[in-house]
């Protein structure tokens, strides 16, 4: 091999590892600056599913995440009163956004890169919910989820096991009989949620 071949060559692999090393950086290692702004974006345009690309892969395997996230943005884009520019930064300070239905609990983490690159993101805590079926009809009871469009029937042990933050609405029977409708928030703190049927 010539010098100036091995000297291109080398020219070569310098430009692919800091061109590789760029697109990492720019592109799949999220920066704190970026995880917020990527956030206010989210809010501005309501887009629930941009809000939930900013958490853990395991957050946004919660059941019904997707309806949980667009509620999030859309309370927060239509009740907050810090400014709206201001949320992403908010968020990923620790803090909650002042005038939203319920002080939402999110955490910023961090992992590693290829080693080398800090990559931010989003964590919160599902939220079990414990249905109290005071209609007289003990477990004959039929629970339909009908936020985001959804008429989806669910279980108690699906409740039990959590939601993601958000508001989620439900139209429930017992005994063949309507009991109405009904709705829980999760504000992401882990806390159980208590969902207390009657009858209608």
């Amino acid at each position: 091999m010539k010098k100036k071949d091995i000297i291109a060559l080398v020219i070569a692999v310098v430009v692919v590892l800091v061109g590789g090393s760029l697109f990492i950086k720019t592109r799949v290692a999220v920066s704190e600056n970026r995880l917020a702004s990527n956030i206010t974006k989210a809010v501005q345009n309501k887009d629930g599913k941009l809000f939930l690309k900013q958490f853990s892969k395991d957050n946004q395997e919660i059941k019904f995440s997707d309806i949980g996230a667009q509620s999030v943005v859309k309370d927060l884009h239509d009740n907050a009163t810090d400014p709206t520019s201001e949320i992403g930064k908010i968020i990923t300070s620790g803090q909650t956004v002042s005038g939203t239905k319920v002080d939402y609990r999110f955490t910023v983490e961090s992992k590693k890169v290829l080693g080398l690159f800090t990559s931010y993101y989003l964590t919160t805590r599902k939220s079990p919910v414990r249905v109290l079926n005071y209609t007289g009809y003990g477990d004959d009871m039929t629970i339909k989820m009908t936020s985001g469009g959804k008429n989806q029937t669910i279980t108690k042990s699906q409740l039990n096991s959590g939601l993601f933050p958000g508001r989620y609405d439900f139209d429930i029977t017992s005994g063949g009989e309507d009991d109405g409708s009904y709705w829980v928030r999760s504000a992401g703190d882990g806390g159980t949620i208590e969902l207390t049927v009657t009858e209608y």
